[in-house]
């Protein structure tokens, strides 16, 4: 039904299996009476003969729990593939589906993907498949052993100085100096997206190659680590302005996953490895992709 200018108005939401690309501006009005074929026919008729501003794109699933051995996975597989049966026999050419996150892709004894079964189409140019993988392309799902972590956040230090005993550090003055020691700042906070629950020493930092703890609170753009007593000769005496700090991540010329793991701050922060980097600021923090 036309609802207006570059508009298409179809008597049921769009349910989850459905993928849409928006050509111009399109509206749906929601309504409880049609299943999903005749959803997508109406959808596909109104794009190839009423100029619609949309295009069917494909159909897709997403697996939470991808397990051979999962009943709710087996049964939500044969309900996608019943569903793909419905739509190709209402003549209805698929352009695409897609099943596997990192997961699904991973878990090598999963047998729900069969490309005949899946991809094939009668007289029409035959669908594509296509995976999502997610964090799994950084090597952020630690219950695949063949993956390797690859995203390395880094900061510079910016400020270095020795605070004296009984001097606080950061708001709230939650870091109390037990004795003359040396502070570094570096240049990240919480407005960057690096956790505010690192503060207070739960948190680490690697600095040539050391490991030091976050002083005090972590500051919206920018947090402070403890580099050891001011007398003392070790590495945290030669950390100086400019120097690079590791906060998660492989470090150059380490073929491993660093001496901070991603999936460890995940696991103490009681969170995912995607949820921290998806969290870093789009805009504040650089991306840099390394081959």
């Amino acid at each position: 039904d036309s609802g207006g200018e570059e508009s298409v108005t179809v008597a049921a939401p769009l349910p989850a299996p459905l993928v849409a690309h928006r050509k111009k501006n399109a509206k749906w009005k929601a309504g409880p009476h049609r299943d999903t074929v005749s959803i997508i026919k109406a959808m596909c008729d109104a794009e190839i003969y009423g100029s619609a501003p949309i295009e069917f794109y494909g159909m897709c699933t997403h697996m939470a729990e991808a397990s051979s051995d999962s009943n709710y996975t087996n049964e939500q597989m044969i309900r996608f593939k019943s569903l793909l049966k419905r739509v190709r026999q209402a003549g209805i050419s698929v352009p695409t589906i897609s099943t596997d996150n990192s997961s699904a892709l991973l878990t090598t004894n999963l047998t729900h993907f069969d490309p005949m079964e899946l991809l094939v189409q009668q007289n029409v140019t035959n669908t594509r498949g296509f995976v999502r993988t997610g964090g799994g392309i950084f090597g952020q799902r630690p219950a695949f052993p063949q993956l390797r972590a690859i995203s390395t956040l880094t900061v510079s230090v910016s400020h270095v100085a020795v605070v004296g005993e009984g001097e606080s550090v950061g708001y709230d003055r939650a870091y109390i100096a037990s004795g003359n020691v040396r502070i570094a700042t570096l240049t990240i906070g919480f407005a960057d997206g690096y956790p505010r629950e690192l503060g207070n020493g739960r948190g680490t930092v690697s600095i040539r190659g050391a490991l030091f703890p976050i002083a005090g609170n972590v500051c919206m753009d920018m947090l402070m680590v403890e580099l050891g007593p001011a007398e003392d000769m070790g590495t945290g005496s030669k950390v100086c302005v400019g120097d690079r700090a590791v906060l998660w991540g492989p470090e150059d010329g380490v073929d491993a996953e660093g001496t901070i793991r991603l999936q460890d701050i995940a696991k103490k922060l009681n969170t995912t490895q995607s949820a921290l980097t998806c969290g870093l600021n789009k805009i504040r923090v650089e991306r840099r992709y390394i081959e």
